[in-house]
């Protein structure tokens, strides 16, 4: 009793004396709850003497309690207070460090005072006492990272022990009005990324968004690092690495539509592993796509293995400039469906010059007719064009 009362005295309170606790302690929480939640909803000055008296009650039913004197705390923030209410807070924080109420309050204060370190740590005790009190603070957590000082200070939180990580990700991958800074914050640590649960859509959307902002760079930068990828899928085209299928993030990994219009999937060639890709009558799409990191000089090399065309149908590669000095200049091959190209030999297509990424389109026109169109590719390769010197 005596150490509550200094500890009530530190804060400014002076307690006269204590009711008799008994079963009213425990009922009274829920009052406790229902009055933080009204001072918290409507925190004005015309209220604060309300408040004050309000946290005094509580703190005689509830003595020697960190949510007593969050509520004492609170009375003096609405009050204008704001030096007190952090006394209180840091009183109520010696007594427990396992009140998310508490943690919340001095983690948003010191985020407000620009101490993001001390900000992080109150929210990570926050959420490490009370897992459901991460849904109130991880969106303010995912907002640190959109600057370089906050992505530093969030840096050592980044490891696959943390309990809270994969929520972070996930609000930040969606949340985030830019996926860049996600992505830095990543790139900044300088080895692979976290292998955390459910990982692989996260880091799958924020891929996805990368290049849908336009962030190429990035986006380069960030795929090697990223679980189950391989930096060789930056430039293999064939779809295979080793005998198998190349796994990893699309669109640096060959996607396929997911449409019935078109669509397309490997199959067994001679010697290896092909592409099939198809077209319904009267459409015209993309059937597969690739984000291909270019050299100078690189040309896209193909056999057409097995050809199934209608009247007025088409297959053809677009190759788009995403990045370089010749970023939306566009190259396209000849129609393989048609008859003058032949077949089981070794075709070319030259990519765009002064290009580092290009966007590699199999687009597919079924034309006219009762069935799809179909086209097997073969011998799938990137490599130097033979007539550069």
């Amino acid at each position: 009793m005596l150490a509550f009362s200094q500890a009530a005295a530190s804060v400014g309170l002076a307690i006269d004396g204590f009711r008799p606790l008994g079963g009213s302690f425990f009922s009274w929480r829920a009052g406790q709850t229902r009055a933080a939640l009204a001072i918290s909803s409507n925190a004005s000055r015309v209220n604060s003497a309300a408040a004050q008296r309000l946290g005094r009650e509580t703190l005689e039913h509830a003595p020697l309690t960190a949510r007593s004197l969050w509520l004492v705390g609170k009375s003096f923030e609405v009050g204008g207070k704001q030096a007190q209410a952090r006394k209180a807070m840091l009183q109520a924080e010696r007594i427990s460090r396992r009140d998310s109420a508490v943690q919340l309050w001095l983690g948003a204060d010191r985020l407000r005072s620009e101490n993001i370190a001390g900000g992080l740590r109150h929210f990570d005790l926050m959420i490490r006492g009370d897992n459901e009190a991460a849904n109130a603070v991880i969106p303010r957590m995912a907002l640190i990272i959109l600057a370089p000082e906050g992505r530093r200070h969030l840096a050592p939180y980044i490891r696959e022990s943390n309990p809270w990580l994969s929520q972070l990700f996930q609000v930040a991958v969606t949340d985030l009005p830019r996926a860049a800074p996600m992505a830095q914050l990543l790139i900044d640590r300088r080895k692979k990324a976290p292998d955390i649960a459910n990982s692989q859509p996260v880091y799958s959307t924020l891929m996805t968004r990368l290049i849908a902002e336009g962030s190429y760079s990035a986006a380069l930068q960030l795929y090697p690092l990223l679980p189950g990828s391989n930096r060789a899928s930056l430039r293999n085209v064939s779809g295979t690495t080793d005998g198998k299928l190349d796994e990893g993030y699309p669109p640096f990994v060959w996607a396929f539509s997911d449409g019935g219009a078109q669509g397309g999937e490997f199959v067994s060639v001679e010697g290896g592993t092909g592409i099939d890709v198809f077209g319904s009558p009267g459409t015209v799409g993309v059937a597969a796509v690739k984000l291909v990191a270019i050299n100078p000089g690189d040309a896209l090399y193909w056999q057409v293995a097995d050809r199934a065309g209608n009247l007025d149908s088409s297959a053809t590669w677009v190759a788009n400039c995403l990045a370089g000095t010749s970023a939306k200049k566009k190259v396209e091959s000849a129609n393989m469906l048609s008859a003058s190209v032949p077949q089981n030999k070794m075709l070319k297509m030259t990519m765009p010059a002064g290009c580092s990424l290009v966007r590699l389109d199999m687009r597919v026109a079924g034309g006219i007719g009762r069935d799809p169109t179909n086209l097997t590719i073969s011998a799938l390769k990137l490599a130097r064009d033979s007539n550069t010197k």
